[in-house]
């Protein structure tokens, strides 16, 4: 019962991240001609989903992938060590 009150608490503090950073169109538009315009003469890159990706948002995907990796360890260590902590 405990387990369900936190997930449930983790989904709600989830939705709420996600809801309140939500960039309006308009101003999704302006970032998009910004980066169409100027990611090959910023970054030298052809594709500018690549040029996003690699130069721009770099250590953002660095961090979230280690982040993704320690949320896997701490899901893998709690289901072997169920109720030992």
């Amino acid at each position: 019962m405990r387990r369900k009150f936190i997930a449930l608490y983790m989904f709600i503090v989830f939705l709420l991240c996600v809801t309140i950073h939500v960039v309006p169109l308009e101003e999704a538009t302006d970032y998009l001609t910004y980066y169409v315009k100027n990611s090959f003469s910023q970054t030298g890159g052809v594709n500018v989903v690549t040029s996003i990706y690699l130069n721009y948002r770099v250590f953002d995907t660095l961090f979230e992938t280690l982040l993704l990796l320690i949320s896997i360890i701490a899901i893998i260590y709690f289901s072997r060590h169920e109720g030992d902590y």
